[in-house]
């Protein structure tokens, strides 16, 4: 078995939360973090030991969704990916490539070859080295903001750059800002990507949608005990995003009403007898409780 893959079988028949962490490393010559979004190399390194010591099986975003489709989905799987395009990122990347460790870098073409940033002889030298090389549109413009015209647009030429630097069309996509609705969601689809991750700041699960899947940001100021508590399986899950034909649909409610749900927003009974599985609602929210 490949050293990606190592780590302990898990719980077998009991669906595991899956972490899939999300970062954005940047150096800074000041030695500080220029935004609360990002972290510094220093702090990557560190969580990189915390991750190996895990003992979770890492996989890139393609890999896990396809286990996902075939319900396969190890119960101790990790997810690594990167959404910035910083240089620091290249390398952030290559120390968990040449430990055999999975993951997955989404590029912003137009950036590339930009002061500070990733250029396409690094993008190449990634995809050498098993990193997955995934699509992040063009611009890095919100989709969800763009006329369709200008989404596939973002989407198709960024798929088409990607492919002539690394030989190979990119299989997963990131919503740049976590920006997606189901309109976007279906052009990234027909597009011929087999995942896409928004952001969620939720633990991903068997039931997760393999083209929203929920990821857990990874900003300068998260304590290190909240990235172990992750590494657990411990936090928060959301229920899978209903996504029907129309831009509305009629969902029963646990009163007998039926009430129209968004197509990019996870259903939630707010007076359901039993809460969804894997979410925890808050005390306030659980039946028999009186509301004080």
């Amino acid at each position: 078995m490949s050293n990606r893959y190592r780590g302990h079988a898990g719980t077998a028949g009991r669906p595991q939360p899956v972490p899939i962490l999300r970062y954005d490393v940047a150096a800074d010559p000041t030695g500080h973090v220029p935004r609360r979004s990002t972290v510094t190399p220093a702090v990557f390194a560190r969580h990189r030991r915390m991750i190996q010591r895990s003992n979770r099986r890492f996989m890139t975003v393609s890999e896990y969704c396809a286990a996902l489709r075939s319900a396969e989905a190890p119960a101790d799987a990790l997810v690594v990916t990167f959404d910035g395009d910083r240089a620091a990122t290249f390398v952030a990347a290559r120390e968990l490539a040449e430990r055999g460790l999975a993951a997955t870098v989404f590029v912003t073409t137009s950036r590339l070859g930009g002061p500070g940033m990733l250029t396409e002889a690094e993008v190449r030298r990634l995809h050498e080295l098993g990193v997955e090389i995934g699509a992040s549109g063009h611009s890095g413009r919100r989709l969800d903001e763009l006329h369709r015209s200008d989404v596939t647009a973002e989407i198709t030429l960024c798929r088409r750059r990607l492919a002539a630097v690394t030989g190979d069309e990119p299989r997963s996509f990131a919503y740049p800002r976590g920006g997606w609705d189901p309109t976007v969601r279906q052009l990234v689809i027909a597009a011929g990507y087999s995942a896409a991750c928004a952001v969620g700041e939720a633990l991903s699960h068997p039931g997760d949608d393999p083209f929203a899947l929920t990821r857990l940001t990874v900003d300068g100021g998260l304590a290190d005990h909240r990235v172990r508590a992750w590494l657990n399986g411990i936090g928060r899950t959301l229920p899978r995003t209903v996504q029907p034909a129309s831009r509305f649909r009629l969902v029963p409610s646990t009163i007998g009403a039926r009430i129209p749900a968004r197509l990019s927003i996870a259903y939630r009974p707010r007076f359901a007898p039993r809460a969804a599985e894997g979410t925890h609602l808050p005390a306030s929210d659980r039946p028999g409780r009186p509301q004080q």
